[in-house]
This record gives C-alpha cells, structure tokens and sequence, in this order.
C-alpha cells in the first residue's frame, strides 16, 4: 500500500484502487472551528439571556446550537473516504458516485456557494453531466490553485484528465 500526503487530504492506493480521506490536521481544524464557534454563541446566548432583547438571546441560541450540529456532522463524517476503485467505480462511503468507466475528466469549476474564488473539484461524466462530491473535506477550495494538487491525484486515480473551468473560458474568448 502506498501513501501519499497532500496537505489536507490523504491519498492511499490499494490493491483494489484508492482511497482519500481527509488529513487528521484538517479534521481537527474543521471540527474545532464548529466547537468553538458554537461555545462562543452559548457563550453569549448566556451572557445576554436577561439583559438583551429576547430576539437577540434566541437568535444566538439556535446559532449555536446549529454550528453544534455542523460540529457533530463534521465528526461523523471525518473518516468517511472517497474511493475510487481499478474499474474507475467512484463512491462516497457506501454511496456510488459514478458507475465504472463513466468520468470522462476532473472540472475544477467554481464553487456555488462560497466566496467569490472558490473552487469545487467536480467529476464530469460521459454524457457531459457533472457530479459534486457530498463531502465537507473534499468539496470546496479557496482557489485553483489550492484545488489542483487534490484533481490531480484523482484524475491519475481515474486515468483521466483535469480540465479546469477557467482554461475553458479563455480558450472560447480567444475562439470568439
């Protein structure tokens, strides 16, 4: 088995094919945020429960309980892996992303939510739909250049290639 390590997602190949999973450093950080942003809203929710408008004192509550739910979440999912198997079957946990041998290449696109900049790694399937990965640790980047070392090393899992969104782009403006 060998074990690559890109900065917050850890890749091993297999006999059977890959597996990412995310680094126990980004886990950690992803989860601790949650923790102490949800501490910090109970925290005030406390603080302001008799002094402040009653609005107020609810909207941090169920603030923090919400950032404790991603908290938990985050948690559950922290060992969940992307796998991607030598026939090229892509799954998620125990859920199948794409059938074997149907991703064409790896988009990196811009990202639907977020700040403007961000990028998602998305698979692109034969029939020219594309495919999100459901991940919190896999889904969104702060920029392309954070987002291509994670392509890459899927798209070599794959044997397929990384196209990214903005490349596409200026080739058509150029085209026009």
């Amino acid at each position: 088995m060998e074990t690559a390590k890109l900065a917050p997602i850890v890749v091993k190949r297999r006999d059977d094919g890959w597996e990412f999973v995310p680094s126990s450093t980004l886990t950690s950080l992803i989860i601790g945020g949650f923790v102490v942003g949800s501490a910090f809203y109970l925290y005030l929710f406390t603080v302001l429960i008799r002094s402040a408008n009653p609005l107020i004192s609810v909207t941090l509550l169920l603030s923090g309980v919400l950032i404790g739910a991603m908290a938990i979440r985050a948690w559950r999912t922290r060992n969940t892996s992307l796998n991607v198997e030598n026939g090229g079957r892509v799954s998620y946990g125990e859920n199948e992303l794409c059938a074997s041998g149907t991703v064409r290449n790896i988009r990196i696109v811009p990202s639907v939510g977020g700040e403007v900049g961000d990028c998602e790694v998305r698979l692109e399937l034969a029939d020219g739909s594309q495919v999100a990965i459901p991940s919190q640790y896999f889904a969104g980047f702060k920029s392309r250049k954070h987002a291509r070392p994670f392509a890459e090393e899927f798209a070599k899992a794959l044997g397929v290639q990384v196209t990214d969104a903005a490349d596409t782009l200026k080739q058509e403006d150029e085209h026009s």
